[in-house]
C-alpha cells in the first residue's frame, strides 16, 4: 500500500466515524472510538482533521421532495423545498463533501458492510397513522408509505440507501447506474429497477415481494459476499424475522390480502373477521372491537376499503348481521 493510499483511507475512515458521532448512537459508539483513535497517532490526527474540516463547511443542504398525501391528492400539488437542521444536517452536508457510498470506501463496521455510513437526510419521509402517502425522490424513484411508517434516504453521487425503520413501503425503484439499497431488518435488497413492497408486521416478520424488475436479498453487513446472496423470485411473497442474522426466508401465506394496499383496499380469498379488523385498525383512529370468539372467527372474502373505518364497519355489520355500538374506547361489533 502506498504512503497516500493509506493516508486517504484512514482520512475516509475519520470521516466515516465523524458522521456516526452525530448520528442517534453516538453514546453507544463512544468507547469504540476512543479505542481506535488510541490505536494510533495518525488515526487521531485524520480524525481532528476532519473535525476542523466539518466546522469549515457551513453548509446547510436543501432537500427537494415531493409528496403527496391520499387525503389531499385533490389540491394543487407543488414541490417544496425543507432545510435539514441541527447537528444531523451539518453531518449530512459534510458527508455530502467527503463520503462516498461505495464498495470501495473505508473498510469500517456498520449496517453498510464496507460501505460507510450513509448520511441519512435529517427529515426521513414519514407518514401519520391513518395516512398513506407518495414521495418522488431526487433519482426519480417513488416511494408510497403505508400508514405509521418511516423511511430514513441516503442518496449520493455513489448509490442509493433507504432504511425502513417502521411500517410498510412500495418502492417504484427508477433505473440507474448507481445500486439502490433496501435496509429492512437483517436484510439488505439491492437492485438497480425494481417495483416491490417490503413491510413490517406485528410479530416482528418483514415481508417482501418483488413484483417486477430483479433484485437480490443478503444479510446486512454481508452484502459484500457474493455467496450470501440470494435472487429474489418475481411475484413470490417472502417473510423473514427482522431480527434473524442468518436471513433465513419463507414463505408469506397465500391470503396475504393487500396487494392493493397504497389505495386504502385489501382483498381476501378468505379471512377470519378478526384478521380483518386488525388490518382495518392499523388506520383507525379509534380501535374497531371485537369480543364475542365465535364473531372472531368468522371467516369473509371480498374486497374492503380497510382504510375508511366508518365504511368497513358499516359493511361488515351488514355482511353478517351485527350490530355497531360506538363507545369512547372503541367501536364494537357484537351479535343484534
Amino acid at each position: 500500500m502506498t504512503h497516500k493510499h493509506r493516508d486517504d483511507t484512514i482520512d475516509d475512515a475519520a470521516r466515516t466515524w465523524l458522521i456516526r458521532m452525530r448520528g442517534p448512537d453516538a453514546p453507544q459508539l463512544r468507547h469504540e472510538l476512543e479505542a481506535w483513535r488510541a490505536a494510533d497517532p495518525a488515526l487521531h490526527a485524520a480524525y481532528e482533521r476532519a473535525e476542523a474540516i466539518l466546522v469549515q463547511s457551513a453548509i446547510l443542504k436543501g432537500s427537494v421532495r415531493h409528496g403527496q398525501s391520499r387525503k389531499s391528492r385533490l389540491a394543487p400539488q407543488r414541490p417544496f423545498v425543507r432545510r435539514w437542521l441541527t447537528a444531523g444536517a451539518l453531518a449530512a452536508a459534510a458527508a455530502m463533501l467527503f463520503v462516498a457510498i461505495s464498495a470501495g470506501g473505508a473498510s469500517l463496521s456498520g449496517p453498510h458492510g464496507q460501505n460507510p455510513m450513509a448520511a441519512w437526510a435529517a427529515e426521513p419521509l414519514v407518514t401519520r397513522h391513518g395516512e398513506i402517502r407518495s414521495f418522488r425522490l431526487d433519482d426519480g424513484s417513488v416511494v408510497t408509505l403505508d400508514t405509521d411508517s418511516r423511511l430514513d434516504v441516503a442518496l449520493t453521487d455513489n448509490a442509493r440507501i433507504v432504511k425502513l425503520a417502521r411500517g410498510r413501503a412500495r418502492l417504484q425503484i427508477a433505473t440507474d447506474v448507481r445500486p439502490f439499497r433496501i435496509l429492512a431488518g437483517s436484510g439488505q435488497v439491492t437492485t438497480t429497477q425494481a417495483l416491490l413492497d417490503i413491510g413490517y408486521d406485528s410479530e416482528g416478520m418483514i415481508g417482501l415481494t418483488l413484483s417486477d424488475g430483479a433484485a437480490v436479498i443478503a444479510p446486512a453487513g454481508q452484502t459484500t459476499h457474493k455467496s450470501v446472496m440470494r435472487e429474489i423470485p418475481a411475484a413470490t411473497p417472502l417473510v423473514y424475522r427482522a431480527d434473524d442474522a442468518a436471513l433465513r426466508l419463507g414463505a408469506q401465506s397465500s391470503d396475504f390480502g393487500d396487494s392493493d394496499w397504497p389505495s386504502g383496499w385489501a382483498e381476501y380469498r378468505t379471512v377470519r373477521l378478526d384478521q380483518l379488523v386488525a388490518a382495518a385498525n392499523r388506520y383507525a383512529a379509534v380501535p374497531i372491537i371485537i369480543k364475542d370468539p365465535a364473531i372472531a372467527r368468522l371467516e369473509a372474502s371480498g374486497r374492503f376499503k380497510i382504510s375508511q373505518t366508518d365504511t368497513f364497519v358499516r359493511r361488515l355489520a351488514q355482511l353478517f348481521d351485527l350490530a355497531v355500538e360506538r363507545r369512547a374506547d372503541g367501536i364494537y361489533l357484537q351479535r343484534r
